[in-house]
């Protein structure tokens, strides 16, 4: 019986089998003659480089920044559409036809006089960040005198636990609505659970209830929805609401009172130790300190930008067209990259109505720059730039360029060629303007080139920040 199962290889009957296959012979080559090959083309092959270094550098933050930067167009094109838009129907406004209450509220607002275009630029430049008062003040001076990294980098963990805890409330709130979104991504089974969770979430006192949300958040809802991760391999839109909630919380788990405490008591044993500073400047510091978190952060209103911001948020969600979402997605960006590391300018702008007449009117600050000159003539010679653009309704777009030394300045001025025959007068004026406010023009160049130049000179200066700003981690 086993023979019978034995597996033998079959027989092959083929006669061919045994012949040897004819050797091909090899085909002939012709030998290339260099001096007649076509040299490559430099310009393409610079151009793979350059396509080749800029893919190697997708992940950069500079490049991605400079990207953004490049794709969204300016304030200028779009938040001036809107406002030209507003002030075209302030009558139908003022006569209660047809308009929304933000709309109406940002009409009144633009209305203003010299005082209030004061007072609307002050408060820009006052609340660019949120780092702003006394103990900031303090801060920023000790860091320029001393020019110390580990001083420095003790500031900056003390600004994250500060910017932690006065955001606990609006990050608090992001998770909830990233919570309720994800409730309509998942499946019902997973949705009823997660509801359940989220409902328990405190978020009328978040500063209050801080350490009892990070529990459910870290003890229930992360195990509940790492088990249908696991569970689902759901990489669609789900997984990216899962992210930005892990982010928000992460974020909110280094937030608390007691963190934000521990960081500045860190801070002040660095400068105690080793600044020795004095203990007279030491206690005035903690004052400082203890007056922000007992009276907390307050936010300041302002009616044009309160009323711009609610604009903006109805226009998003309420427009039906697809040209007007792109718009207010657009002027949310600008504005969001103006706040970059990498921006080297404080950015101001005012729509404004003056006495019936509408401009639209943007400033770039230069920042502060971050060198190593000590001696007093080099101090002396540096100079704060400014940039100046304002296009007014029925009359022409205006540009200029002020450096200030001290209290001298030189200003260049491009305006409309319609003007030119009053270039003296508006030579007189600068003058005049400079000189009420304690400061010296000491040289005007007027022009009437219709050519836009403020766009590149700040674009270069951005360039120029590339390398003095480290954002690794």
């Amino acid at each position: 019986m086993p023979d019978n199962l034995r597996v033998t290889a079959p027989i092959t009957t083929n006669d061919t089998i045994s012949k040897l296959k004819p050797v091909k012979e090899s085909p002939m080559i012709d030998v290339v003659n260099p001096a007649v090959v076509t040299p490559p083309n430099q310009s393409e092959q610079s151009a793979k480089e350059n396509m080749s270094n800029s893919l190697l550098n997708h992940s950069s933050v500079f490049t991605k920044f400079i990207q953004q930067l490049r794709q969204t167009p300016e304030l200028a094109q779009t938040l001036q559409k809107i406002m030209f838009d507003v002030f075209s129907r302030e009558e139908s406004i003022q006569h209660g036809q047809s308009a929304s209450t933000s709309l109406k509220q940002l009409s009144s607002s633009m209305a203003m006089d010299k005082g209030e275009i004061l007072k609307n630029l002050m408060f820009q430049q006052t609340n660019h960040t949120k780092f702003s008062g006394t103990i900031f003040d303090v801060l920023r001076n000790l860091s320029a005198q001393t020019r110390n990294v580990e001083f420095d980098q003790q500031i900056a963990k003390f600004l994250k636990g500060y910017d932690g805890f006065f955001s606990i409330s609006d990050t608090t709130n992001a998770i909830v609505r990233q919570l309720n979104t994800l409730q309509q991504q998942i499946p019902k089974s997973y949705a009823a659970k997660l509801q359940t969770l989220t409902n328990d979430l405190i978020s009328d006192q978040p500063v209050d209830s801080v350490d009892f949300n990070l529990t459910i958040l870290k003890n229930k809802i992360i195990p509940l929805l790492s088990e249908y991760v696991s569970q689902s391999n759901d990489f669609g839109k789900a997984r990216d609401t899962i992210t930005l909630m892990v982010h928000d919380l992460a974020r909110l788990n280094t937030s608390s009172k007691d963190e934000l405490i521990g960081k500045f008591e860190n801070l002040l044993d660095y400068c105690r130790y080793n600044l020795n500073l004095p203990t007279d400047k030491l206690d005035y510091i903690k004052a400082m300190f203890a007056k922000d978190i007992t009276q907390g952060h307050q936010k300041t209103e302002n009616t044009f930008f309160d009323s711009l911001i609610n604009l903006l948020s109805e226009g998003s969600k309420q427009s039906t067209s697809n040209t007007s979402q792109a718009l207010y997605k657009d002027i949310c960006n600008a504005l969001l990259l103006d706040n970059s590391v990498y921006m080297p300018f404080t950015h101001l702008f005012l729509p404004i109505n003056y006495n019936g007449h509408y401009m639209f009117s943007e400033l770039w600050i230069e920042k502060d720059k971050d060198d190593n000159k000590s001696s007093t003539q080099e101090i002396s010679q540096q100079f704060t730039r400014l940039f100046l653009t304002f296009d007014i309704k029925d009359l022409g777009y205006f540009e200029a360029s002020i450096e200030l030394s001290q209290k001298a300045a030189t200003v260049k001025l491009n305006y409309p060629p319609t003007l030119k025959e009053s270039s003296r007068e508006i030579s007189s004026n600068i003058s005049q303007i400079f000189t009420q406010n304690g400061l010296t023009a000491e040289n005007i160049v007027l022009s009437t080139d219709n050519t836009p130049k403020i766009n590149q000179q700040i674009l270069q200066k951005v360039y120029e920040r590339k390398n003095t700003i480290d954002v690794t981690i």
